[in-house]
């Protein structure tokens, strides 16, 4: 306090300057002392000051999800954790305040690990586990690192403040700046218009709870103005599942406050966006007509239950995505029908049951039954009118990410998950705050000694390397990619060699050494390249069993070998593993028709046309429009004297070129209907 005092007299001290000043000094004086006092009357604790920081960088940089922003945000965690932990060994006992969240978190933590064991992509696996601890540490840092109300009202300005921010920035694109949708920093609009439906939570609880005299007008005036932005940024983000996840929000607000009456407030704010013009309903109808992709969400959660089914117990943390190549699922009226792989199940905890099983998904949902039982309770206590708007605002934030996870992948966005964290557990904090009963700990003894210290600081180490190492790796092969596009070979081959050796366990950087040598090979011809590309591909496949490119690839490198042979026996040696290779391709991704056309040109050439005519049949039936498969089939039909079925695939090649005549294609359509038709009959008869 005498140090503020002392402050305060050296700015009268210097402005005055030993004579008379001027009414904008002494303004500018006001100003001066004014905002000092405001910053210092903060006073924010360490807690506040690393959940402040989190909250304001975690949406900055795209989200949030590129790994420079995730590895400042889980080492800023660590290094938290680290001196919490070592200070409370020179006190000599660890004191924690009780959840009764707290044991589901821990029992659904170690299902997560255990899954591990069982995971077949084991790097992915591990950084998810690794993110779910941080994130409980996350939850130990609001829980019991935030003691007053006063640092709850500190935290929530700043997540109210980034909102208004985000919101502002999220209006000038959309206005000004030719953005189709709102994002703000996000790199996905979708996860913006969840963003903002939570300022829009915080700041209509304060609002609504507070009595006239409760505010002065400056702050009701931010909580006004924040809210208008929140909401018209919301709009502008036109994202269809936020909206149920603002109208979940509502109706909770609403309830609570207004009772029965907020139903026919939400009935009228929905009949007016029905009715009346605005974005969201717009792209609703844009995306309905142009978008053939938009609506296959009930597919793919189909697709979802069937892997459940298959493997109740879970595939392993992240491997959703590499499951996906054995559940293709058809997009009608495509010419690539099977083209697209669900690599997120667009609904979280359809994802939870799949990578954890339905284990993991009961013991997910039952901490936030838990949670929301401790929501009932606290909304029903003695807090102040400030207080219940607080509770309400957090409750409905954390409900609006819940809600939009059923329809989008939401807890993929470090950002939303920081946010759902802390809303739901500064919830916890405020039934804590507002129980008459004294708080209940745990005491553990923790004694300073230095192999415990030594055990801290080994375990710190640890964890500090496995959150390092897949964003050094990532450095590399990026550097590695850009020398590569620049022509710089050589200094490519040496990015890539140091993205494989801090990280050997990810597939990618092998995949990418392995194509810097085929391409070595056809600028050198060395055959000694298409060798170590083998070795790279074979590394991957036994890492990764799942991806059905891999054993793809290591089949054509095969092939490229065995053209080049020097004895027969070599040679069909080569072929055989190129076969081999096929059948482990189709085993992994049936769907894909590039596996049985491979394959089937293999069996032809050993005279096994049988066999061939049944993988290309079997192409063809998956995709339809897949003309190399077919025009092959219609040579050996020829060759074996079956020219009905030759006929047959003749004319529906000419259907498939007719049906699609000049219309636009990717890359990958252009690769199903490329044949050269008019060379055709010369083919057939070769």
């Amino acid at each position: 306090m005498n140090e503020h005092c002392e402050n305060e007299q050296f700015v009268n001290t210097k402005a005055d300057g030993g004579g008379t000043s001027s009414p904008m000094l002494d303004l500018d004086r006001g100003l001066v002392i004014a905002l000092k006092r405001y910053v210092l009357s903060w006073s924010p604790s360490a807690a506040v000051l690393l959940l402040g920081s989190l909250i304001i960088f975690s949406p900055l940089i795209e989200g949030g999800t590129t790994h420079a922003p995730v590895l400042i945000m889980r080492l800023l965690l660590l290094g938290a954790l680290t001196v919490w932990t070592i200070h409370q060994m020179k006190v000599g006992v660890i004191v924690l305040m009780q959840s009764r969240l707290i044991p589901v978190l821990a029992v659904f933590l170690g299902w997560a690990g255990f899954s591990l064991w069982w995971a077949p992509y084991k790097n992915p696996s591990i950084q998810w586990f690794v993110s779910l601890l941080l994130y409980a540490v996350l939850f130990g840092v609001v829980l019991q690192g935030i003691r007053t109300t006063r640092q709850v009202r500190q935290v929530v300005m700043v997540l109210v403040g980034m909102g208004l921010c985000e919101g502002i920035l999220g209006i000038v694109q959309y206005v000004w700046l030719g953005e189709a949708r709102a994002k703000g920093t996000f790199f996905n609009p979708n996860f913006f218009a969840t963003y903002e439906v939570v300022t829009l939570a915080l700041t209509f609880g304060l609002l609504s709870y507070q009595k006239l005299n409760d505010l002065n007008w400056t702050n009701k005036a931010f909580l006004w103005c924040t809210s208008a932005i929140a909401f018209l940024a919301f709009v502008m983000a036109q994202s269809r599942g936020a909206v149920f996840a603002f109208l979940t929000m509502a109706l909770l607000l609403g309830i609570y406050r207004f009772g029965k009456m907020a139903l026919v407030f939400l009935l009228v704010l929905v009949l007016a966006g029905l009715v009346f013009s605005n974005p969201i309903k717009q792209r609703v109808l844009d995306v309905s007509a142009h978008d053939p992709y938009a609506y296959t969400r009930f597919e793919i959660w189909e697709n979802s239950l069937h892997r459940v089914a298959d493997r109740p117990w879970g595939i392993g943390l992240g491997m959703y995505k590499y499951l996906s190549f054995q559940y293709r699922f058809p997009i009608e009226n495509s010419i690539v029908q099977y083209g697209k792989r669900a690599e997120s199940a667009h609904n979280e905890y359809l994802q939870i049951a799949v990578e954890l099983g339905i284990g993991g998904l009961a013991l997910f949902l039952l901490g936030i039954g838990v949670w929301g039982w401790g929501v009932k309770d606290v909304i029903e206590g003695s807090l102040s009118s400030w207080g219940k708007g607080t509770v309400v605002g957090l409750s409905g934030g954390a409900l609006a990410i819940l809600v939009h996870a059923a329809g989008d992948s939401v807890f993929h966005e470090p950002a939303l998950v920081l946010i759902l964290i802390l809303c739901g557990s500064l919830v916890l904090v405020m039934k804590r705050i507002d129980s008459p009963n004294p708080v209940p700990v745990w005491n553990i003894p923790f004694p300073h000694h230095p192999a415990r210290v030594a055990i801290v600081w080994l375990m710190a180490s640890v964890s500090a390397f496995l959150i390092i190492q897949p964003a050094a790796a990532w450095f590399a092969y990026e550097q590695a990619n850009v020398a590569s596009q620049s022509g710089q070979s050589d200094r490519a081959w040496e990015w890539y060699r140091r993205a494989i050796l801090i990280d050997p366990g990810t597939t990618a950087y092998h995949d990418a050494s392995a194509r810097m040598n085929v391409a070595q090979f056809y600028a050198s011809g060395d055959p000694q390249r298409l060798i170590q590309a083998v070795e790279d591909m074979a590394i991957c496949q036994e890492l990764n069993s799942l991806d059905g490119r891999v054993p793809f690839r290591l089949g054509m490198l095969y092939l490229l070998l065995a053209e080049r042979a020097t004895s027969n026996k070599q040679r069909d040696d080569l072929v055989a593993h190129a076969a081999g290779s096929y059948e482990g391709a189709i085993k992994v991704d049936p769907f894909s028709p590039f596996n049985y056309l491979e394959l089937g040109k293999i069996r032809w050439r050993q005279g096994q046309s049988e066999e061939a005519q049944a993988l290309l049949t079997k192409a063809i039936t998956y995709e339809p429009n897949f003309l190399p498969a077919r025009v092959l089939l219609a040579k050996i039909a020829a060759q074996i004297g079956k020219s009905d079925i030759a006929q047959s695939q003749y004319a529906a090649i000419e259907s498939v070129q007719k049906r699609y005549k000049g219309r636009a294609v990717n890359s990958l359509e252009y690769r199903y209907l490329d044949v050269n038709f008019d060379n055709y009959d010369q083919r057939m008869t070769e």
